[in-house]
């Protein structure tokens, strides 16, 4: 999409959790950026279905 922008998402992790993210995302073929944006976007979609459920209740 043109005009869209990317934002960098920062992460504040202490280097040993760093590790354990790259070496995570590594095993996927994922980059960390990839890796924690799909991640975010999985809780995000589960926090939404949630709403939604409780919506109906």
């Amino acid at each position: 999409m043109e005009g869209e922008k990317k934002v960098k998402l920062l992460v504040y992790a202490t280097e040993d959790e760093r590790t354990r993210i790259k070496m995570a995302a590594a095993k996927l073929r994922m980059s960390m950026s990839q890796l924690i944006l799909d991640s975010v976007l999985e809780q995000v979609a589960s926090i939404e279905s949630l709403e939604r459920k409780e919506e109906r209740a």
